[in-house]
């Protein structure tokens, strides 16, 4: 015989009350009248006494947590060749973060550090059939400069715009033209 259990509900079953998070919850699996499997969630105020024809147990609520979020690498490798020659105005850092998610999941491979001109960069190599060489910016970040990047980084990520709205590099930007 298959029993089909339900997930743990919101709320308590008795008095309805909301769940907080991290609340301690009584669930009780119960044989009802009509002979079918009950699951009953209790807040501890409403929590009762097991008879002989149930099982339960207590658990801590948790609230669920977000869904991840898929990340579009090809778009991202996208604007990473776009910005690589010149990273569009106050876009630098932006990039180098691009280039580090891009570095972290193979999409490019990183050579070796390089300084020009009192400046460092990083070489990478976009492996494959037709392997092209890359320098990026590789600016040195301070902790205040993290959470604009990250939410710009979000922005990116999530699509909430175009990649026909997003900055362009000036040398991308001369040649479209």
């Amino acid at each position: 015989m298959d029993w089909k259990i339900e997930r743990i509900r919101d709320r308590c079953t008795t008095c309805s009350q909301p769940f907080q998070h991290d609340q301690r919850v009584v669930s009780v699996i119960e044989i009802d009248l009509s002979d079918r499997i009950v699951r009953r969630d209790l807040c501890s105020s409403c929590g009762s006494t097991p008879t002989a024809r149930s099982v339960w147990w207590e658990a801590r609520f948790e609230i669920p947590t977000q869904k991840k979020r898929r990340v579009d690498f090809n778009r991202l490798l996208r604007i990473f060749e776009a910005w690589q020659p010149s990273p569009p105005k106050n876009q630098e850092a932006l990039l180098y973060l691009i280039t580090l998610l891009l570095v972290r999941k193979r999409f490019l491979r990183l050579v070796d550090l390089v300084s020009e001109g009192g400046r460092e960069f990083l070489r990478l190599r976009r492996p494959g059939p037709a392997e092209r060489t890359f320098l990026a910016p590789a600016p040195l970040l301070a902790p205040a400069d993290l959470p604009a990047l990250r939410a710009r980084l979000e922005e990116l990520i999530d699509g909430s715009f175009e990649e026909d709205e997003m900055p362009t590099s000036p040398d991308a930007a001369a040649a479209a033209v």
